[in-house]
């Protein structure tokens, strides 16, 4: 079932997401507050990640494609959890189903291999950064692949498929969740990255910012509100800044948690120098969006491949 998403326009022009109340998004939500099986508590505010062997997004090399027929529009696919069909458990269901966001290893494997065999290109930010602001032109058949919140399965699972087929990906991470130590893989428990499989995994993924611990929801006025909304603009600055600090200055690409984001929201991350910011909405994405409300499909465990196709068509039939 696919997460229901709330938009509501506002006087400005800005839009509103809020993420739906679907069965699978309240699991999701629990999974989210809480810190890995390994954690005592947050990566300290003081402390960077030991990225200094990769290449920050922002520094990538745009590379010139032989274009024949240029893409009009780019479809962003979003992945959280990827678990092999083997290593499912009981945790990971929910009122008898499986957690929509997971998507299985096979599943995965099977759409990148489509990808491939269909000679698709995978863009970095940067070169979807160039697409949206009109500097480039990028093949028809080009691709951006996104996770959201850094889980140890997406370097288990995902990466050695996305490096077999030299693909390339963005991975929005939650900066206070990860570990300055590597743990053994446990799929049945909330992972995330170590440092260490960052810097492994950094030829495959470039990382930015899903906030440094404000991904988590309270109650606001009887409604589970996004901390981006629910807490104080200088809590919400603070804990971007932070997440920025960490990263090593990286501030090319932001996710809004859960899609939820206000015209505050907007200007915050503005201000914080990020050059675009990620939602939750459905559709391809092209240069008439804005740049801080860049639409995304989400990939869940019952996305077929014959739907993953239509996607990537624009909803064309097949």
């Amino acid at each position: 079932m696919k997460e229901l998403i709330s938009k509501i326009s506002v006087a400005s022009g800005f839009l509103i997401l809020l993420s739906g109340l679907g069965w699978g998004l309240g699991f999701v939500i629990n999974e989210y507050e809480i810190l890995a099986k390994e954690h005592e508590g947050l990566l300290p505010s003081n402390q960077r990640i030991a990225l200094e062997s990769c290449e920050d997004g922002s520094k990538r090399v745009v590379r010139t494609f032989a274009v024949q027929k240029a893409a009009k529009d780019i479809p962003i696919l979003t992945y959280h959890r990827i678990v092999d069909e083997k290593d499912i458990v009981k945790k990971h269901y929910i009122n008898g189903k499986v957690n929509p966001m997971i998507v299985t290893k096979a599943d995965f494997k099977k759409q990148m291999t489509y990808l491939k065999d269909e000679g698709y290109v995978t863009l970095s930010l940067n070169e979807l950064h160039g697409f949206l602001t009109r500097d480039i032109s990028l093949p028809e058949k080009s691709v951006v692949i996104t996770f959201d919140d850094g889980y140890k399965d997406n370097f288990i699972e995902a990466y050695p498929i996305l490096k077999k087929y030299d693909f390339k990906a963005v991975n929005f991470i939650i900066t206070g969740a990860i570990s300055n130590k590597v743990h053994p893989y446990t799929p049945e428990h909330v992972q995330y990255f170590g440092a260490k499989e960052l810097r492994k995994g950094c030829d495959v993924f470039e990382y930015q910012s899903h906030t440094y611990s404000f991904h988590k929801r309270e109650k606001k006025n009887g409604v589970k509100t996004s901390y981006l909304l629910s807490k104080s603009k200088d809590d919400v600055v603070n804990d971007i800044h932070t997440s920025i600090f960490q990263l090593g200055g990286e501030r090319l690409g932001f996710a809004y948690p859960y899609g939820e984001y206000s015209p505050e929201s907007i200007k915050i991350i503005k201000q914080a120098g990020f050059s675009m910011a990620f939602t939750t909405e459905e559709r391809v994405a092209s240069p008439k969006d804005h740049m801080y409300e860049i639409p995304r499909f989400q990939i869940l465990y019952n996305t077929s491949l014959q739907e993953f196709k239509k996607l990537l068509n624009n909803d064309k039939d097949l």
